[in-house]
């Protein structure tokens, strides 16, 4: 999802999870059982480019219209995807070229462990393919689910369709609880943590093999892998929201080891350094 997006997400789910009318309107929100958040984000007076990212959270986008495409370019090819898509995995130096008139996107942000058994992937699934459309992974009742989402007439409707239609999945416990106690502590420390440091925050109740396998198995990516995006999207809504001139004040207080560490990852994933790029 466009990186600005999450940014914001992540900032106020860190400050006061009811800070929700700084992302969307409180109306077209919900969680659930199943869903970190869903949302409902204007795209008027946003930049033309976006650049994309994902902190490990299966995302599902629905744009207005069916008949509405999605146009990704990143340093080997450009890729079209249908009004309804998918990122999930590690997504670096990919933009989207939002169309002129593009009013809004639906954004909904999956526990990972509930979004592939919903969709019966597997997290390896989008190692190499971290964005495809929708329809690439859905099976035949999403079709007819998509014909009556998009025929509803407002945003309100079209929400209360997905509530629904999430909340009559009926999954048990589906990752184990040292996992999910794992996720919520690299969460709450803004991912300032490493691993070693991790495996004490969970009182040596388990090692880094069984810490390693479990990430893979339910998330698809590695503990450390996870906490160095979490790291960077906040590090970035820092930016976002202060002065990205302070972002050598700002890597010291968010776990890069100097600057250049910050310099080099944030090359990576969006393209450009911190200083040429666009923060508007």
């Amino acid at each position: 999802m466009p990186i600005n997006f999450l940014g914001n997400i992540k900032l106020s789910e860190s400050l006061n999870p009811e800070l929700l009318d700084t992302l969307s309107m409180s109306d077209l929100f919900f969680k659930s059982e199943h869903i970190l958040g869903a949302y409902v984000f204007s795209c008027i007076d946003i930049q033309p480019s976006q650049p994309l990212f994902n902190d490990g959270n299966p995302c599902l986008i629905f744009l207005p219209k069916k008949t509405d495409v999605v146009h990704l370019k990143n340093a080997e090819e450009l890729i079209k995807l249908n009004a309804a898509w998918v990122c999930c995995g590690i997504i670096q130096n990919t933009h989207w070229q939002l169309p002129a008139d593009l009013s809004h996107m639906i954004v909904i942000r999956f526990k990972p462990a509930s979004f592939y058994k919903i969709f019966d992937i597997e997290p390896h699934f989008f190692l190499k393919k971290p964005f495809c459309s929708f329809s690439d992974i859905m099976n035949k009742n999403w079709t007819e689910i998509l014909n009556q989402l998009y025929q509803k007439e407002t945003l309100a409707e079209q929400m209360q369709l997905l509530k629904f239609i999430f909340s009559t999945y009926k999954i048990a416990e589906n990752h184990p609880y040292l996992l999910q106690s794992a996720l919520e502590k690299i969460d709450n420390k803004k991912g300032n943590i490493t691993v070693s440091d991790l495996i004490l925050e969970l009182g040596g109740k388990v090692n880094q093999k069984w810490l390693q396998r479990s990430f893979i198995k339910y998330l698809g990516i590695s503990p450390k892998k996870y906490i160095s995006l979490q790291r960077f999207i906040f590090m970035y809504g820092k930016c976002q929201n202060n002065k990205p001139q302070d972002v050598l004040s700002h890597t010291f207080t968010s776990g890069y080891y100097d600057y250049n560490h910050f310099l080099k990852e944030f090359k990576q994933i969006i393209g450009v350094s911190p200083t040429k790029y666009n923060w508007k």
